[in-house]
């Protein structure tokens, strides 16, 4: 069998039935949404470690489920690798209130002036630990349960930590927050 055809063979098996859901988990597991500004290129890394992965599989293709879970992980580890050295280059090692004020004052991410003074004028009224949620829940698409695991809080505490965080900008939003 040539190179050629063990590519299409790779790429026949990931686009038969629900194969190529393997690299969208991947994604999600690793909170990348459709909004990250990488999304696409991150799906397409994703489908050609598919492929290699698949190639590189022992020939027993037998086991599935055991081959699309050695798969997943292989892809995993190659969007995982590549985020990280992404966020090496682009993102400064900063801590609490400096980072969360990169973050939104940085040009790229935030070009309009009036976002950054709306942003401002909330992280003025906001203490740490809110900010921290703002940026979990907004800026890093992390769950609840997610941010409750990371930082050590109960769910129920960053509720009340979203509705004083409602409260607070409410001036600033007017009544656009009411649920």
């Amino acid at each position: 069998m040539d190179n050629k055809t063990d590519y299409q063979t790779a790429f026949d098996f990931m686009l038969e039935g629900d194969h190529e859901v393997v690299v969208f988990g991947v994604l999600k597991r690793l909170n990348v949404r459709p909004w990250h500004e990488h999304y696409q290129d991150l799906v397409q890394e994703g489908r050609l470690e598919f492929v290699d992965a698949y190639q590189k599989y022992p020939d027993q293709r037998d086991d599935e489920k055991q081959m699309l879970s050695y798969i997943y992980q292989s892809v995993k580890w190659r969007l995982l690798d590549k985020l990280r050295r992404s966020t090496r280059v682009s993102t400064p090692i900063l801590r609490g209130v400096e980072t969360l004020t990169n973050l939104f004052f940085d040009d790229e991410a935030l070009s309009d002036v009036e976002t950054n003074l709306i942003f401002n004028n909330v992280l003025a009224v906001l203490n740490e630990k809110e900010q921290l949620l703002i940026r979990g829940l907004y800026l890093e698409g992390k769950t609840m349960s997610q941010l409750s695991e990371d930082l050590k809080v109960s769910r129920k505490t960053l509720y009340v930590w979203r509705n004083q965080i409602k409260t607070k900008i409410k001036p600033i939003w007017g009544n656009t927050l009411d649920d």
